[in-house]
């Protein structure tokens, strides 16, 4: 996969590959969307690996919306984007499966003065409880909702989850490396679930200071290459 993405902006990390492998095992099918979609990797990745799929992108900058025109054709993917906030997003449409890395950086943490990254990043652009909320009534019945997270918000997570119905279905906790705390989630939610909550095997991003053989692994399978603008 090849991608343009901002030389000077929010660009897709280790993390945005770690949610598309997390987000691939799930086996996505029929109407997917793509929440705050940036240059569209996540979404794109996932219609690279399962083409049937109706993809749907969706971001509230006007340049991300850019990329993702130029990115769909430089993959050769069809999809429908729209430029939107996510909680003001109205459509009839139902979806499968939700796929998101919200922004999440919490309240007075040290914003920069790049106005791309702070959206992208700061929670105060996309509240938890709205993007879950609004999710939910996107979502068609036994539809899913993949998206991560930072750690520290797992307890308000699963209480807004079932606050609005959507059962927690797996767990994984994302570490920097192997004897620090968990700084990350990748979180599946379901509705009208009776499974237990599944707790994964934690993802390990360094060992002695280079890629772990996880990441490497995803890196390897979805093989993506940029181009800076």
């Amino acid at each position: 996969m090849r991608f343009k993405q901002l030389k000077n902006g929010y660009r897709y990390n280790s993390d945005s590959m770690i949610l598309l492998d997390f987000a691939s095992k799930q086996k996505p099918k029929m109407e997917v969307l793509d929440v705050g979609c940036g240059c569209g990797i996540v979404g794109i990745g996932l219609k690279k690996k399962y083409p049937n799929i109706n993809l749907d992108l969706l971001d509230i900058q006007e340049c991300n919306i850019t990329l993702c025109e130029e990115n769909l054709k430089l993959n050769s993917i069809n999809a429908k984007i729209f430029l939107c906030d996510f909680k003001d997003f109205d459509t009839e449409k139902k979806y499968d499966f939700i796929v998101s890395n919200p922004p999440f950086y919490r309240y007075g943490a040290q914003k920069g003065e790049n106005t791309h990254q702070n959206i992208s990043k700061f929670a105060d652009n996309l509240k938890l409880e709205d993007f879950i909320a609004r999710a939910n009534s996107l979502l068609k019945p036994r539809g899913k909702l993949c998206f991560c997270y930072e750690s520290l918000a797992i307890e308000e997570i699963a209480c807004l989850l079932k606050k609005y119905k959507i059962k927690l279905t797996a767990l994984q906790f994302i570490h920097t490396r192997k004897d620090q705390k968990a700084r990350l989630l990748m979180i599946l939610a379901q509705k009208s679930s009776k499974n237990f909550c599944e707790i994964l095997e934690p993802f390990i991003v360094y060992e002695d200071n280079v890629f772990s053989q996880q990441m490497l692994q995803v890196y390897n399978e979805f093989k993506v290459e940029s181009d800076d603008l």
